[in-house]
């Protein structure tokens, strides 16, 4: 599906790029219509060959799944019993961690907080109207 994607791109731009250049330089509609589709499907086929080539030679693999080294390596299936152990280890140590950080905020937090009396508040008074 990838190279019929990337040759169906390549000919479009191709076919666009002859368009333009025959509209600039005068040439007849129907000459410039004919000589896009011929470059359409020139450069469709030609992307489309060179892509399967690549592949065929496994110089390129544009429609293969990537392999990733970690995977390679069978690894046994876990029991359900196996994933909630460390489901629960993972939330026993969530847990400690919020405890350090709320004692390290309750250690971190002024002591001297007052709230606000009619005391301590500057009373402005209203500009006189003229």
């Amino acid at each position: 599906m990838f190279k019929m994607g990337m040759s169906l791109v390549f000919a479009v731009i191709s076919a666009l790029i002859i368009v333009l250049t025959g509209l600039s330089s005068d040439a007849r509609l129907t000459t410039v219509l004919l000589r896009s589709l011929i470059g359409f499907l020139l450069t469709g086929a030609l992307v489309w060959l060179v892509t399967f080539i690549l592949e065929m030679k496994d110089i390129v693999g544009f429609d293969k799944n990537l392999e990733l080294i970690e995977s390679l390596e069978e690894e046994e299936p876990k029991s359900p019993e196996e994933y909630e152990a460390e489901d629960e280890a993972e939330d026993e140590a969530a847990a400690e961690q919020e405890e350090q950080q709320s004692e390290e905020e309750q250690e971190n937090e002024p002591t001297g907080f007052r709230p606000l009396g009619a005391e301590d508040l500057r009373h402005m008074e209203a500009p006189p109207q003229n």
